[in-house]
């Protein structure tokens, strides 16, 4: 299916209407979908009455996609990588020095 697609292609293609919502984000009206893998999928409609993935043109995600490219701290910055390498290595070193 090829994304802009008014209601009728998409519930030809398999797609099931379920409810409107409104974005917690940015206050767009939001259109859920059962898709044809049986998940919920949330759209909103263009001015010509089509339907887009609303993660494509929410604004506010545009701007969490952003500050996480730009280096903005995230969750990998809390739990670093290169901590937990260090502590199971010296563990393991301290391991073979004490069994042989």
């Amino acid at each position: 299916m090829h994304f802009p697609a008014p209601m009728a292609d998409m519930v030809r293609g398999g797609y099931t209407f379920l409810q409107t919502k409104e974005c917690r984000d940015c206050g767009e009206l939001i259109y859920l979908f059962r898709t044809p893998r049986g998940r919920i999928g949330p759209f909103v409609k263009t001015s010509r009455g089509r339907f887009v993935s609303h993660f494509a043109v929410c604004p506010a995600l545009r701007s969490l996609h952003a500050a996480r490219a730009s280096g903005a701290a995230g969750q990998g910055e809390l739990f670093p990588v290169t901590l937990y390498a260090a502590r199971g290595a010296r563990r393991n070193s301290a391991a073979i020095e004490t069994s042989s």
